[in-house]
């Protein structure tokens, strides 16, 4: 492979990267009680906790201290699943065409426009994992690197969102429903390595990411604020990459760890310039915003019409002036009707004033062709309720939704 071979996969493999949620001890214990009807603490390690849902579907882990004390508390907890994880993945991947060499070189290259604190926090889980230092790069990778395998450059559908809030719900509170998506019957496997893992670093805020097991990086999230972040692949608008910037998905943990309002979030993200194109939903208890965040400059778009904000792999027209021709028009809606149908499906009277979490599955049911977002390629989904900091969880192919109440897992709510 050449030199410029090299550089185009690692540059396509950070566009699908982006794509792509106590008592000290040296070992994991398992613990005979249960103390919550919704979780059910099953280990500790170090001072963090690992927990399972309430049919015994997803895992949840508590963690608090220092980023490489988190990280050792993760490795800790759930050791044996992700050396699992690693052992499967990277098979898969392998046999798919991408040796477990240029799997490497694929993740250390990633890992190198990551923040200093989510490396440290790989740093940690290699120490307490039992998996070297190298392969906790690999498997933070995993996904994406089976998405290069599968996609082999072609750009999926990946990823929409829907927040109602105001007359479109019960109560006025904000509801978000988020669709992750790659391709469903390639990763559907994994998702019994859905989990949500909760952060309380030192500093700044605790926060909650939804992810696969070992996948640092934070696509989907809600801090102890109530502020809930989703991100979804912009590049049809702005397909451009600029290299040495920090990748979104990691300042996304940033964010969630250092804002605490929907306006300070939209600011960061605005200030910070963007190596890849990407589509970011900020929401609370009130209100939501799309920031759409260009290699070329960002701006924060407000509600379709009050109460009503959709979002998937697209920037919404009409564009700022002076954007001037550097944004790509939207595809027709033939093409990609998902940002209509979540529009159309949320103000119809089947939904419009009734969108609360039940609503919302249901809506989250229907499949694209027959007027929804949901399709093939629709791996995970996330239902996010910030005035309650509480979240449900749905990996498709493996199980149906899961409760997690991050109230009492969020130390500095």
């Amino acid at each position: 492979m050449s030199r410029n071979e090299s550089s185009s996969i690692r540059r396509y493999m950070v566009v699908i990267l982006a794509l792509l949620l106590s008592l000290a001890g040296s070992c994991a214990k398992c613990l005979a009680y249960e103390t919550d009807p919704l979780l059910k603490p099953v280990r500790v390690f170090e001072g963090g906790t690992a927990y399972r849902t309430s049919e015994d579907c997803y895992w949840v882990l508590r963690l608090s201290g220092s980023w490489r004390q988190m990280g050792r508390q993760y490795g800790g907890l759930v050791r044996d699943e992700l050396r699992q994880f690693y052992a499967e993945i990277t098979a898969d991947v392998e046999e798919r065409g991408i040796d477990i060499c240029e799997q490497l070189e694929n993740a250390k290259f990633w890992a190198s426009v990551f923040s200093p604190d989510l490396n440290e926090l790989m740093k940690g889980i290699a120490e307490s994992s039992g998996l070297g230092e190298d392969e906790v790069l690999i498997l933070n990778a995993g996904m994406s690197n089976l998405s290069y395998a599968i996609l082999q450059g072609e750009a999926p559908s990946a990823c929409s969102g829907l927040a109602v809030w105001g007359r479109y719900t019960p109560d006025g509170a904000l509801v978000f429903g988020r669709n992750w998506d790659i391709d469903r019957a390639a990763m559907e496997r994994y998702m019994k390595y859905l989990s949500v893992v909760v952060f309380n670093p030192d500093s700044g805020n605790s926060f909650a990411s939804a992810h696969p097991l070992g996948n640092v990086y934070a696509e989907t999230g809600m801090n102890d604020k109530g502020m809930f972040i989703e991100l979804n692949n912009g590049g049809r608008s702005d397909p451009e990459y600029v290299e040495g910037r920090e990748e979104t998905a990691s300042l996304l943990a940033t964010v969630l760890n250092q804002c605490s309002t929907v306006d300070e979030a939209g600011k960061l993200l605005c200030d910070t310039p963007a190596s890849l194109s990407h589509i970011i939903q900020i929401a609370d208890a009130k209100e939501c915003v799309s920031v759409e965040r260009a290699t070329f400059g960002a701006r924060v778009r407000k509600a379709d019409q009050e109460g009503i904000l959709a979002s998937y792999n697209s920037f919404v027209p009409p564009y700022p002036d002076e954007w001037g021709n550097r944004a790509a028009d939207p595809p027709r809606e033939a093409e990609d009707p998902r940002y209509s149908n979540l529009i159309n499906l949320a103000n119809s009277p089947d939904f419009c004033g009734h969108l609360d979490v039940g609503s919302m599955m249901k809506l989250m049911d229907i499949d694209v062709r027959h007027g929804g977002a949901v399709h093939s390629g629709t791996v995970y989904q996330v239902i996010a309720l910030p005035q309650e900091l509480t979240m449900w969880i749905r990996g498709l192919g493996y199980f149906g939704w899961q409760q997690i109440d991050l109230r009492d897992l969020l130390v500095n709510r």
